[in-house]
């Protein structure tokens, strides 16, 4: 007698999961299959318009085609124009998709684009009819006032060059007196310098530092400027008061970078810089590194002349717990040269961006891979809407990002033989296989972020200022803007007046 056991519909839906599962990647399959099939019919495409170009620059008298001799390349039965794979459809719906909403915020912001002046200073001017017009030209009694036509214009008042003559008056005895008796004199104090023997004011140091390295301006362009409002300030200047005013701000930088250096949690990343080696040596390529902490509003920069472990250690100080950071294998070297114990964690981000740069070579299975991303950020901005504590995220982030990342694993594992080592998707994938437990260690802490972005956006100033300048004139200006990238920046994100 056969017994047939109930099926559950707990059953039913791993079942159903299961094969949602298999037709999402054969469904990456076909893709992947199309986009090759594309890129091989491009190429064949290519070939054939090269040789053709080749048969027709021959004489025509050399060209021998035999009867019923078939061409090196026949026709096509579809046209070259109609063969459209589906993958690549697919990949510009996404991008179209995405980029969408861009254009669209962007013509609401032009229409709706009124200049907000609520937060700039007021001035009131009162325009008023000579004595002599206000008559009534129809009854010839006088005009009264009878309200008023208010309209804004937006002034601007040019920067002004200005001499302080400070004045200390000397106090001592009276002429009468003072011949009596031997009194050293009293001299008023002075405020207080930035600089010592330095003619410069605070509020102009803090100007040239915002301009070279918060507005990108060079000093001899600054220099320029200065010359039109009627001052020779030479460049050699400029740069003496701008190292001479980074040596002064050094001590907050470094406190700052103390404080990220004391929380749990630490992420870092570099840009490389090159640097000008000095009388006769060579250029070399340098380092400028962002250090920031999730419990900390700042950012701190450090300048080191290369990207060793060595100098990456220095830097790390005394730091003891997380630190997160990209796949460098310098990262770990350097962790383990330090006192204390670090742990590294790694970065969503760069997966996503490998993932991303693998979609063409292979849409289907890309875009499958960055769907499984997706959901472990979709998760983070739940727990961020949420308001979740730090153990609150780590319990979400077991619950729902733990079996996608368990489900991405297993992916990656079963689709890797199908691509070349050379490919653009093998590496991405073994940047995932090599650096999973980096990647994963954000699961059991809820402070632990899921990428280092805070990193990168520290970064995009930087970046932008290399197209203003070619090298840091030596390592003293390196450290020099690393200490006041660090103010700049924190001002940045604080909204404060850099200048101020």
């Amino acid at each position: 007698m056969c017994v047939v056991l109930p099926v559950t519909l707990h059953d039913l839906q791993v079942e159903v999961a299961k094969l949602r599962t298999q037709l999402a990647e054969r469904d990456a399959a076909i893709a992947d299959r199309d986009a090759r099939i594309a890129a091989l019919t491009r190429e064949v495409a290519l070939l054939r318009s090269q040789v053709e170009r080749l048969l027709a620059s021959r004489r025509g008298n050399d060209l021998v085609i035999a009867a019923g001799q078939g061409l090196l390349f026949p026709e096509a039965s579809l046209p070259l124009a109609n063969v459209t794979p589906v993958a690549t459809e697919a990949v510009a719906e996404e991008s179209s998709d995405r980029n969408a909403p861009g254009p669209k915020k962007r013509r609401q912001r032009a229409a709706n684009g009124k200049l907000n002046t609520l937060g700039l200073p007021r001035e009131d001017r009162l325009h008023e009819l000579p004595a002599d017009q206000r008559v009534c030209p129809e009854t010839g009694l006088p005009l009264v006032p009878v309200g008023e036509k208010v309209e804004e214009e937006l002034d601007y008042v040019r920067a002004q060059l200005r001499v302080i003559c400070h004045h200390q008056v000397i106090y001592g005895l009276a002429p009468e007196q003072a011949e009596e008796r031997h009194v050293t004199p009293v001299v008023a104090m002075m405020p207080p310098r930035p600089i010592e023997n330095c003619i410069a004011s605070a509020t102009l140091l803090a100007w040239l530092l915002v301009q070279k390295y918060g507005n990108h301006l060079p000093l001899y362009r600054q220099e320029e400027i200065f010359g039109r409002d009627g001052l020779r300030l030479p460049r050699q200047t400029q740069c003496d008061w701008v190292l001479a005013a980074a040596d002064v701000l050094k001590p907050i930088a470094d406190y700052l970078l103390q404080m990220i250096r004391s929380g749990p949690v630490m992420q870092f990343d570099d840009t490389p810089v090159m640097c000008q080696g000095g009388r006769g040596a060579p250029n070399f390529q340098a380092y400028l590194w962002t250090f920031v902490s999730p419990q900390v509003e700042g950012v701190a920069y450090r300048f080191t002349p290369g990207r060793a472990s060595d100098s990456l250690a220095l830097e790390i100080g005394d730091f003891e717990g997380t630190a997160v950071g990209d796949g460098y294998s310098g990262n770990s070297a350097a962790a383990k040269k330090v006192a204390g114990v670090i742990v590294l964690a790694g970065c969503w981000a760069h997966v996503n961006r490998k993932l991303r740069d693998a979609e063409r070579e292979a849409p289907g299975t890309a875009k499958l891979l960055r769907n499984d991303v997706r959901q472990i950020y979709a998760i983070e901005r739940e727990a961020d809407e949420r308001g979740l504590d730090r153990q609150a995220r780590a319990a979400l982030r077991q619950e729902k990002a733990k079996p996608v990342l368990v489900a991405l694993m297993w992916r990656i594992k079963h689709v890797r033989r199908q691509f070349h080592d050379a490919g653009a998707m093998a590496k991405a994938i073994n940047y995932i296989r090599n650096q999973i437990n980096p990647l994963r260690r954000f699961l059991g802490d809820g402070l632990i972020p899921v990428d280092n972005n805070a990193c990168e956006r520290a970064i995009r100033p930087i970046a932008i200022g290399r197209r203003n300048w070619l090298f840091a004139g030596s390592l003293r200006g390196g450290r020099a803007a690393a200490v006041v990238y660090t103010l700049i920046e924190c001002c940045r994100l604080a909204k404060v007046d850099m200048v101020a």
